[in-house]
């Protein structure tokens, strides 16, 4: 009996030990699933999609040529995958198609099972059109670029081509022409008039493009859409194509500029005006005031001098004595807000180009000066009234002003003197000033026949030519010109130059040292 129970409950623990582990394979190998069918009505050009998850890996296969797999490597009517939750693009074609619907089955096989997932109802023929991105993804409406061209592709059964558009619709080719079964690839922009760029165009405002077949019975019509330039970019018109070489009198109301084909000057009162395209009308103005210290020119930020009015995008000036100089910049709001922190910091750099570290408006920001200006005297002057002086270095003017010294003046015997100031040494560089005394017969033949002469006094010695004190010849304009250079023993007082012809004092100029 002892040997019974033991044998009995060996055997009944084998049998316990057979099914515990039939039960553990059974939960290790999950029998394979295949999904419900679905059932997906279409037409022929639409891309329909369906989604199944399952356990195991499986192939696809749809049994009509007109219904295709979309996947990486192209359309095919075969495809595969691994467990998992997949999405499958179909691409339906018109190719046998009939006047009733036409069906096809996508069959999936997976572990050893097979089942239709998806039944597709084509249905009957009908023309069809469909637009697409670049990326070959639908839209549903044709967006327009604004300086660039943005692209398109249409795709139809049919010949077509784009028929009605409003005049401010432009294509890349003029024109928008296909034929069937193949994608068009189109590109399409706003054609800009100062005013229409700066507002998005949404598909609520109506704009639209229509297509049609050669017969005129068929058409698609698509909206258009336009976001609108960028809050970035800029354009502008003003008075003339040339935003440089404007003048404006004394009294702030008469504006002028050289047109540099006639030489005669175009003449407009009161104020400037223009026409300044920016999103949604929203820029702002930055008057700056050009300052020219002994011919060093910087920039000082907000010059009340100048006004511009929004409303009728008008530049003004105000009434002055003096000469001075202006430069107007338009910059879109997106650019604006980017460099409100530091103004002429983002706006300008030093550059070195003459020799000196002289403040200049950075390359980039050139293209939004809508003006740059000088307020002068517009009354007529003899053309040998006055003396004028420039930097050696910068070739900006030195003002000069009337001298009244008497003792000075009758020292050297002339009624016309003036005095400067010498400019200041920089970067290490001591410049000198070249000198246009304005005295008619004071030429280059004259000064070659010994007739026009300068003579530098320095604490009443003559300076040399030879020491290399200054010199005498044509300036940039081929005018004769002396450029003084500045005693070799420094200079501390005042230095006269004393301008003849024929041995006859003519003009003087007292040029003072260069002082902070």
């Amino acid at each position: 009996m002892k040997k019974v129970s033991i044998l009995r409950s060996a055997t009944m623990a084998l049998i316990a030990m057979i099914v515990v582990g039939t039960v553990a394979c059974e939960k290790e190998t999950p029998v394979s699933v295949i999904p419900n069918a679905k059932e997906i009505i279409c037409s022929a050009g639409d891309r329909p999609t369906f989604t199944f998850s399952v356990t195991g890996n499986w192939q696809l296969s749809s049994d009509a040529t007109w219904c295709k797999f979309i996947t990486s490597a192209g359309e095919v009517l075969d495809m595969s995958g691994r467990a998992g939750t997949h999405t499958i693009t179909l691409r339906i074609t018109d190719e046998n198609i009939k006047n009733e619907p036409t069906f096809a089955n996508i069959t999936m096989k997976m572990g050893g099972n097979k089942g239709i997932i998806a039944t597709v109802e084509r249905g009957a023929n009908q023309l069809y059109m469909r637009i697409y991105d670049i990326t070959d993804t639908p839209i549903s409406a044709v967006e327009l670029g604004y300086v660039d061209w943005i692209p398109f592709r249409v795709e139809a059964n049919f010949r077509f081509a784009a028929v009605d558009y409003p005049d401010w619709v432009e294509f890349y080719d003029g024109a928008v022409t296909g034929v069937p079964g193949e994608q068009t690839e189109a590109m399409a922009r706003i054609v800009c008039d100062g005013e229409r760029e700066q507002y998005p165009i949404t598909k609520e405002d109506g704009y639209t493009i229509t297509f049609a077949d050669e017969s005129g019975k068929a058409s698609f019509t698509f909206p258009i859409i336009f976001k609108g330039m960028s809050n970035t970019e800029l354009s502008f018109a003003g008075p003339t194509a040339n935003t440089f070489g404007w003048e404006v009198s004394l009294d702030g109301k008469t504006f002028r500029q050289k047109d540099q084909a006639t030489g005669d000057y175009i003449t407009i009162e009161d104020g400037l005006t223009y026409r300044i395209t920016a999103l949604k009308n929203d820029y702002e103005v930055i008057l700056f005031e050009k300052v020219v210290d002994r011919g060093i020119p910087s920039y000082e930020l907000d010059a009340k001098w100048m006004e511009y009015d929004y409303e009728s995008a008008t530049l003004s000036v105000k009434a002055t004595d003096k000469t001075r100089y202006g430069v107007a910049m338009a910059l879109p709001r997106g650019i604006y807000n980017k460099i409100r922190a530091d103004i002429k910091g983002n706006i300008f750099e030093y550059d070195d180009a003459s020799g000196l570290q002289l403040e200049t408006i950075k390359y980039d920001y050139l293209q939004y000066i809508i003006c740059e200006i000088t307020q002068m005297d517009f009354s007529e002057r003899s053309p040998y009234e006055g003396m004028y002086v420039y930097h050696s270095l910068t070739i900006y003017e030195i003002p000069c002003t009337r001298y009244t010294d008497a003792e000075v003046m009758a020292k050297y015997g002339v009624e016309d003197a003036y005095t400067c100031p010498f400019p200041l040494p920089m970067d290490g560089k001591t410049p000198g000033i070249i000198i246009d005394p304005r005295i008619e017969g004071w030429t280059t033949d004259s000064f070659t026949e010994g007739r026009a002469t300068v003579e530098f006094y320095y604490r009443g010695e003559k300076l040399k030519a030879s020491e290399g004190e200054y010199e005498v010849g044509e300036n940039k304009d081929e005018v004769m010109a002396a450029r003084l250079l500045g005693p070799k023993a420094g200079f501390e007082d005042n230095v006269e130059a004393l301008f003849k012809l024929d041995g006859v004092a003519k003009k003087l100029l007292v040029v003072t040292p260069p002082t902070e």
